[in-house]
């Protein structure tokens, strides 16, 4: 099945489903949450005992009320019943333990759930990137990277934010609220039934507000992701910007973009700013009913003040969740619309994938046949017109031809970076969908014509192309590569760390550091997108010297720019409009008088006794 186009995107995810998707993260974690959910209750527990040792202030110290039985039995089995003082002495001392508990088992609590949470957010960050690694250049060319940045840096905490700042915030409040309805029934049943009649509507003015700003915070969400992009894409090309003086330029891209998500931004804002005004409304409708009606009831003797005072702070613990939610719900459906991004991109089939009964490729020979392959990117012409032509073992088989012929997009498809449109290519007689993807790219060593190095030591950088290399074979694959001269110059050699893309490098030496990753990766075929189109004629010639040794029984490919490295290839492919147009050899090709002669009179090189030292062919 072939991948939704990148504009495109899955079915959108029903609540439910989303909900459904984000508690299967914690299912490794039942052990914790059985403990996480027994501190929460401990923890409500406490926090129903807390303004009993007011009550009993008021009324049974201050007062002159008889104790309750229960209170009573305790000052009996502690010998209180002599004084006043003594009780005020228990009853502050009992406010202090219970005030001393709660907090110790806040602080296990919350601890828990900062562990729980950040560990979901991990799973979901593993999963994320792993995903994201699978999908197709396509996908990433059209999406951005920063789009990619902010799925990871940003949207996976939804699951955190929605499991364990949501749904648990909320199923303790419906705990408390039992518990609460529970006791002031049996303080008194009206109070009891008022306090409770605010919560149906906080949950209707809850419901009917979410759903409208679960739709505005995903807008907002992908503006704020339009930045990550636009930041990206300025500091990774900074020195383009440097070199066309064009900060200002992109000051202004920059502030524009902000603006819109800023103006966004603001507009959700002022939603939650007005739903949290509506719940906090109801909540003093509903504090302000039951303590007019709870004062009325003590001014009528069927309630004591100390009652009254443990209704009330029964009403705070009961509507400061309720009210903490609707403060914190754009926060909640920002998450929301997080957690469907996330569940969208997931669910979002990699267009180059192993087919079912994919077999491992075996130590390949390198035959290598095109037949009859086109390409085209999605909405475009076709790059590459039945294009047929084998690579037999050993051989070196290079494409020359304009820009835009269709150089790199062939090369492309044979490690399956993208698959053809039609026709098939094989390596030793077998379709390469039918091999996994591991094995066939662990068969093809690439050299980019761009050198890609990651900011971490050079060997490291060159065992990238065999991980479990010894130090040995990473300074033999230098010298190879004609790299290990400058490499023993630096202050730490092979551990001296490169900057960013390998920034404190020169062009030829992060290219060589590149062919030494190819080299010490050993492949049957190898790819060479122009290797040596940074260096010099005189560090080519080395290079080239170390590449034709590793060239002996391999089947090589490559982009050719320079005649220099094509004259002793065994077959030339001469590409124009994405058709093969002429093949052959170098003096075959030249007496023909096709495009070949052409492209090397075009840059006066059949004539020149050292054609090394000029290019042939703009880089495509």
């Amino acid at each position: 099945m072939r991948e939704l186009e990148p504009t495109l995107k899955p079915q959108r995810a029903r609540t439910r489903t989303l909900y459904r998707w984000l508690l299967s993260f914690g299912l490794p974690y039942r052990a914790s949450f059985v403990l996480f959910i027994g501190l929460m209750v401990v923890e409500i527990l406490i926090g129903l005992m807390v303004p009993w040792p007011l009550k009993i202030l008021v009324d049974n110290v201050l007062g002159g009320a008889t104790l309750p039985v229960w209170a009573g039995n305790l000052a009996s089995l502690f010998s209180l019943e002599g004084g006043k003082i003594a009780l005020l002495v228990a009853v502050c001392i009992a406010g202090l333990l219970i005030g001393l508990l709660s907090e110790f088992v806040s602080l296990g609590h919350t601890q828990l759930q900062v562990n729980i949470g950040q560990r979901m957010v991990l799973d979901l960050q593993r999963r994320l990137f792993a995903h994201l690694q699978k999908l197709s250049l396509r996908y990433h060319q059209s999406t951005g990277t920063g789009d990619a940045i902010y799925r990871l840096d940003s949207d996976a905490f939804c699951v955190d934010s929605i499991i364990m700042s949501g749904f648990f915030t909320l199923a303790s409040a419906l705990l408390t609220l039992v518990l609460m309805f529970a006791i002031l029934f049996r303080l008194d049943p009206l109070l009891a039934m008022l306090s409770i009649a605010v919560a149906p509507l906080l949950f209707v003015v809850i419901h009917r507000y979410s759903a409208r700003l679960s739709d505005r915070a995903e807008r907002v969400k992908e503006m704020e992701s339009g930045i990550f992009n636009l930041v990206h894409e300025v500091f990774s090309s900074i020195k383009l910007v440097k070199a066309f003086s064009r900060e200002h330029y992109e000051q202004g891209r920059f502030l524009d973009q902000g603006s819109t998500a800023l103006r966004a931004r603001l507009n959700v804002t002022f939603q939650e700013s007005l739903f949290s005004v509506t719940i906090s409304g109801l909540t003093y409708l509903g504090t302000a009913v039951v303590l007019g009606i709870g004062g009325w009831h003590v001014l009528q003797g069927r309630l004591t003040v100390g009652e009254l005072l443990v209704v009330v702070a029964y009403l705070g613990s009961v509507y400061g969740p309720l009210s903490s939610i609707s403060h914190t719900i754009g926060n909640l459906q920002g998450s929301v619309a997080s957690a469907r991004r996330v569940y969208e991109t997931l669910h979002l089939e990699p267009e180059i994938h192993d087919l079912p009964g994919a077999i491992e490729a075996p130590r390949l020979r390198g035959h290598v046949r095109f037949d009859h392959v086109s390409f085209a990117y999605v909405g475009a012409r076709l790059v590459l017109k039945l294009v047929d032509f084998e690579a037999l073992p050993g051989q070196m088989v290079a494409l020359v031809g304009l820009t835009g012929a269709g150089k790199t997009t062939l090369v492309s498809l044979i490690p399956r970076f993208y698959d053809p449109t039609g026709g098939t290519i094989s390596i030793d007689g077998v379709d390469i969908r039918r091999m996994t993807l591991k094995s066939l790219r662990e068969s093809i060593s690439v050299v980019l014509q761009e050198p890609i190095l990651f900011s971490s030591s050079i060997e490291d950088n060159i065992k990238y192309g065999k991980l479990d290399a010894s130090h040995e074979e990473v300074v033999a694959a230098a010298r190879a590569a004609q790299a290990q001269n400058f490499i023993e110059l630096m202050p730490e050699q092979y551990a001296s760390t490169l900057g960013e893309a390998g920034s404190q490098l020169s062009g030829g030496e992060r290219q060589r550091i590149s062919i030494a990753r190819a080299v010490l990766k050993d492949a049957p075929i190898l790819i060479l997108d122009e290797p040596t189109s940074a260096l010099d004629s005189r560090a080519e010639a080395k290079v080239f010297d170390a590449l034709r040794t590793l060239m002996k029984g391999r089947t090589t490919i490559v982009i050719a720019h320079r005649l220099s490295t094509i004259r002793d290839a065994d077959k030339i492919i001469v590409l124009d409009g994405g058709e093969i147009v002429d093949e052959g050899r170098h003096e075959e090709l030249l007496a023909r008088n096709g495009l070949y002669r052409e492209l090397c009179e075009r840059l006066s090189l059949a004539a020149l006794p050292d054609p090394a030292q000029l290019d042939m062919v703009a880089t495509e």
